[in-house]
């Protein structure tokens, strides 16, 4: 790879994550990016242009120009992929062109701690499971195919196998919120969804009663932690990369020694979440009532028009953030109340942007 300059190829990039990310790259004062990112249209690729000052190349395709994507992979030294983490044509056409690659390239997956999800049950409770992506890497190697994220995760993990040139690794974040200095979405999903239908729905609801415990980050840590690895990646760093290349985008707690079915200081429960929103959009008089029903999950299918969508907010998905911390990341936005007080935030902007 060039010393003054690597070229990115960048999926995703006008989401809210991968905006984020074509943030840190064409700001990052550490290494010099060449940032070419997959657009859907050519008024995406307007607007990108526009919005990053034309520090953005943009080339117009999706995830199914198969061909597209390895001429891609051939022509740039990293690839970070976050865009549909579930589409396994994509994700294996990228394992096909690295395997052939002939040079050092560096591949930076978007996957989620919903791999890390248990099935909706609503006698099932808060789970104590809790993974640490350091420490239980062996057990999060050995998920079930079956697992969401899971059948493109493996084919991910299996790229450096097939070539040892090729470095990889997955960040999966939890629960994302904040507004992001990406261009084009810049909120997040789970939280705006659940405001959305709960609109719809006139109260506040939960999937079963709720009390299902995630962990959260920060859209701009979450940055952060995908600029820092990619550094460390490209300096040739000894980092946890392959196999043991998991990142949880989640925080971690120092000397923490018994995990309860209470949230800590670093998660929530969606009941508490679904209780926020209500609370926010009663005191802005949209909604009739703050109190939160308990649904089972046909209603909000039907709510929301997604068979997925109990499973946004019905889960447990309970993450350690370790590899991050080995690595140097020094999230900015741990705080619990930080964490709350968004919900108004992200009210407001979807009152404002929305039509639900």
């Amino acid at each position: 790879m060039s010393s003054t300059t690597t070229k990115v190829f960048l999926t995703g990039a006008t989401g809210y994550i991968g905006g984020q990310v074509a943030y840190e790259l064409v700001n990052s004062k550490e290494h010099k990016f060449v940032v070419t990112a997959l657009v859907r249209s050519q008024q995406k690729a307007e607007k990108l242009k526009a919005a990053s000052d034309n520090k953005i190349i943009p080339v117009i395709g999706t995830l199914d120009d198969l061909t597209l994507l390895g001429k891609q992979v051939e022509e740039n030294d990293v690839i970070i992929n976050t865009a549909n983490v579930d589409h396994v044509p994509s994700a294996q056409a990228l394992s096909d062109a690295l395997s052939e690659a002939k040079e050092k390239k560096i591949l930076i997956h978007t996957s989620g701690t919903s791999v890390l999800g248990d099935g909706l049950d609503a006698k099932k409770g808060a789970t104590t499971k809790v993974y640490s992506d350091k420490y239980d890497i062996d057990e999060i190697n050995s998920l079930d195919l079956e697992q969401p994220h899971r059948p493109v995760d493996k084919i991910i993990l299996d790229i450096h196998d097939r070539n040892p040139k090729v470095e990889v690794a997955i960040i999966c974040p939890s629960t994302i919120y904040g507004i992001s200095n990406g261009y084009d979405n810049v909120v997040s999903a789970q939280i705006p969804w659940l405001i959305k239908s709960t609109i719809r729905h006139n109260k506040g609801y939960s999937v079963f009663d709720g009390n299902y415990v995630w962990n959260h980050i920060h859209i701009k840590d979450l940055g952060d932690l995908y600029l820092l690895l990619l550094n460390k990646l490209l300096r040739g760093d000894d980092v946890p990369a392959n196999r043991q290349g998991y990142y949880f985008g989640s925080y971690a707690i120092e000397g923490e020694e018994k995990v309860t079915t209470e949230p800590s200081e670093i998660e929530h429960t969606w009941r508490q979440v679904s209780a926020a929103v209500a609370e926010s959009l009663f005191a802005k008089g949209v909604i009739e009532s703050k109190e939160v029903d308990s649904l089972q999950p046909e209603p909000i299918i039907k709510l929301n028009d997604s068979e997925w969508a109990p499973y946004y907010w019905g889960t447990n998905s309970r993450s350690r953030g370790d590899n991050g911390y080995a690595i140097g990341w020094k999230p900015k936005h741990i705080s619990n109340k930080e964490f709350f007080e968004s919900i108004d935030a992200d009210v407001d902007y979807q009152l404002k942007h929305s039509k639900t």
